[in-house]
């Protein structure tokens, strides 16, 4: 198969994604309390679903388990984990420092974004809480795959089923966040 031939609509990809772009506005807002100035981009103010098409047939191929040295070289170590905690850390203490101490209506577009996705850490109760419901999401789908497991009947559904239950609190709060967002963004640029 060509590169060219993978960008048709008639492709033999697991999974395609259509390359049509999307269209509308979004603001982006520089600006002080007395004053503001927007730059219009072309994009979407909420991403619009993706269509996806899966092919009938997949072709598989065996891989060989890596070798433990390969294994050293392929995954981070404990100091690259260690290293990306602490980074993590500095990135939510210089985000706490900036929001506490900027109004609201200064608070740019790049700060904004820069939260998205360490906002949990903005507090270290909504951590732990965040951390306790994720540990009972996974132990949650773990027993229902271990129940299917034992009893040797495997109901892809029910799992599914499982998973979506006790991980309805993530997707709330991803859409009430993305709310929030969208309405800070909306007050900036006004």
């Amino acid at each position: 198969m060509t590169p060219e031939s993978t960008m048709n609509c008639g492709n033999d990809l697991l999974v395609d994604f259509p390359t049509s772009r999307r269209q509308g506005q979004i603001f982006t807002v520089e600006s002080t309390p007395s004053t503001s100035t927007s730059k219009e981009q072309s994009t979407p103010p909420f991403p619009s679903f993706k269509k996806v098409r899966f092919s009938e047939v997949a072709d598989m191929t065996h891989v060989d388990f890596p070798s433990s040295s390969e294994l050293r070289q392929r995954w981070y170590t404990a100091d690259d984990k260690t290293r990306f905690k602490r980074i993590l850390a500095r990135d939510v203490r210089r985000m706490i420092s900036i929001v506490s101490s900027t109004p609201g209506e200064c608070l740019s577009t790049e700060v904004l974004e820069a939260c998205v996705g360490i906002e949990i850490f903005l507090s270290r109760d909504l951590a732990q809480r965040t951390r306790e419901k994720r540990a009972r999401h996974m132990i949650g789908v773990l027993n229902e795959s271990g129940r299917q497991g034992r009893s040797e009947r495997i109901d892809d559904e029910r799992l599914s089923r499982v998973s979506e239950k006790t991980s309805r609190w993530a997707r709330d709060r991803a859409f009430e966040l993305a709310v929030g967002y969208w309405e800070l963004f909306q007050e900036m640029k006004e």
